[in-house]
């Protein structure tokens, strides 16, 4: 066992004033805090913010901004906004020292970071990473149908809300949806998606909708 005054995120390092100690052996629990911490439950979003701090988790969620490398003298960090698969609620992740340099997946894709410890700065439930951090990029295919409660335009691609869950589209697919670039009510749609990407999509006729007795 290494007892050393200079610990850093990820590793300790050993200088001319780090001291080295034999212990006796001892064993692990049998509780399963082990197991649990290699092997953390997977979280949504709001899942995450209602989870006491210096708990070890996983988490899925939308990618919705990743900053630029951010360095200073003792350390350098990413920081990634996480928003849920329903659009309600964001976290902010810290991704510190090596994992700071991740291929991070573009902006809107889904994507699940295990190994997170929550903690909170500034009075905020947020993430930082751990040894035991790694960022996979989730494509899941998926259907959906209901009436777009909102429309956001940009100049390739558009955002719909369909559901409380926000999806992304070509520009020009939204435009002939709504013919032109003005949102209108009472425009039900469906089809299928990859992660958050609308990959078919149908125009439906809510009048042609029988009624349920």
């Amino acid at each position: 066992m290494v007892h050393a005054s200079n610990v850093g995120a990820e590793s300790i390092r050993i200088s001319e004033n780090s001291r080295v100690f034999q212990i006796a052996s001892f064993e692990l629990d049998d509780g399963g805090k082990v197991h649990n911490y290699l092997n953390p439950s997977e979280k949504t979003v709001e899942e995450t913010l209602q989870t006491p701090v210096k708990t070890h988790i996983s988490v899925k969620g939308i990618l919705r901004k990743s900053s630029d490398l951010i360095e200073s003298p003792n350390s350098r960090r990413k920081e990634l906004i996480l928003e849920s698969m329903e659009g309600t609620s964001k976290i902010v992740c810290k991704l510190w020292g090596n994992c700071a340099l991740f291929d991070v997946p573009p902006q809107d894709s889904i994507i699940t970071l295990t190994g997170m410890d929550v903690t909170s700065w500034r009075g905020e439930i947020s993430l930082n990473s751990s040894v035991l951090t790694e960022l996979k990029e989730t494509d899941e295919d998926g259907t959906f149908e209901g009436e777009i409660e909102a429309v956001n335009f940009s100049e390739n691609y558009s955002y719909v809300i369909v559901n409380s869950r926000t999806f992304k589209m070509p520009t020009k697919t939204a435009i002939q949806i709504f013919g032109g670039k003005k949102f209108k009510d009472s425009i039900t749609i469906k089809g299928m998606s990859k992660g958050t990407t609308i990959t078919h999509v149908e125009v439906c006729n809510p009048a042609k909708k029988q009624k349920k007795d």
